[in-house]
């Protein structure tokens, strides 16, 4: 089975610090109309998004949102990470507010959303519902489970901004000869981890404190978000670790969930962080030769209107040998590849893409 993912930096960020309202309408509109051909070209089950806006101004009624209109045939899952009417200090939106246009009482928010396709099986990230279960509501609360990564107050600076990865939970049918019936979870997560200003600039003490700053990170989703629902499922599925047996609507009879980690990690291939997660056996769904074109090498360029010259997004998945089978790295990456904007040159991120073939470990 297939299983498509789309991962896209939208630089919401440069939208807010942008100063006249009639650029702020160019940009949003070119923004939208890149989303929606990235997503009516590829169909993607979901997209990550990292860094979106949202905004209400004073003659505003509701909260816009940089993301608008959704696409059609998917829903949106925004969630805020700063805001400014809960965040106290006033450092971030400060900047926002220099030398702009914005109203001086608009209110300001940032975080990370999932697109997801309609007709996917989305379920609560632990529900266990077995292949008969039709899928549950629209309440967008109910599906986006939010852990937080940040480690202390913020001063609206790039280096104290919060962080959180979003997990996102699909329940389908791999149709397995002899396991008939059994359903496979996938989990997507969507991350945004820390960067910190001066960074990749030559100062060897900023570079080793930021990868420090990210190991700590991945370390709560590897241990706290993967192998905590992982030992979940190897102790049967228990309740405040009291035992119980499956309810006429769940399955405790499941394949190894696959899991799927997407987007800005901000670091590079030759780091420490991406050797710690190859090391607890995940694969980059796209191959080294994937990231290179004739406009530039990566995903990441050194502004909006420039080539990419180094990679800092990602989409890894796993537990190989578990939840995939190894042949996956040969045979299964062949149209994942990153996506180059040449024409709406709408963030200085580039989108990633991997469609990913789906084969579990053969069982003797």
């Amino acid at each position: 089975m297939n299983f498509s993912i789309l991962s896209w930096n939208i630089g919401g960020a440069k939208f807010l610090e942008t100063k006249q309202r009639d650029e702020r309408s160019l940009q949003k509109e070119k923004l939208n109309q890149a989303l929606t051909e990235l997503v009516h070209k590829f169909q993607p089950d979901i997209v990550t998004l990292q860094e979106i806006v949202r905004y209400r101004e004073p003659d505003d009624v509701e909260i816009r949102d940089v993301v608008d209109p959704i696409p059609p045939g998917y829903r949106y899952f925004p969630v805020d990470l700063i805001n400014s009417g809960l965040m106290s200090s006033r450092a971030k939106w400060n900047k926002v507010l220099e030398e702009s246009d914005w109203d001086r009482t608009t209110y300001f928010a940032q975080g990370n959303a999932f697109l997801v396709k309609k007709t996917s099986p989305v379920f609560p990230v632990w529900d266990l519902s077995n292949l008969q279960q039709p899928k549950p509501g629209t309440d967008r609360d109910h599906f986006v489970e939010q852990v937080h990564l940040d480690s202390g107050l913020y001063f609206g600076d790039r280096n104290t901004e919060p962080r959180a990865a979003l997990v996102m939970h699909f329940i389908t049918d791999p149709k397995i000869k002899g396991k008939e019936g059994w359903p496979l979870d996938i989990f997507v997560v969507n991350i945004h981890l820390t960067t910190l200003m001066k960074e990749r600039e030559g100062v060897p003490e900023i570079d080793a404190l930021a990868e420090e700053i990210r190991l700590a990170q991945l370390k709560i989703v590897f241990n706290g978000i993967v192998s905590r629902y992982n030992s979940w499922r190897q102790d049967r599925y228990p309740q405040r670790n009291k035992r119980r047996d499956p309810t006429p609507t769940e399955s405790f009879d499941r394949h190894s969930p696959i899991w799927i980690l997407a987007g800005d990690f901000n670091f590079t291939e030759k780091s420490a962080e991406y050797e710690w997660i190859m090391r607890r056996n995940f694969i980059d769904t796209v191959p080294d030769e994937r990231k290179e074109s004739p406009w530039g090498i990566g995903i990441k360029a050194k502004g909006v209107s420039k080539d990419p010259t180094l990679t800092l997004d990602y989409i890894f998945a796993g537990p190989q040998f578990v939840s995939l089978d190894p042949v996956i790295k040969k045979a299964g990456l062949r149209e994942n590849y990153v996506v180059h904007d040449h024409e709406y040159r709408a963030s200085d991120h580039y989108a990633v893409f991997s469609r990913l073939a789906l084969i579990l470990p053969s069982e003797d």
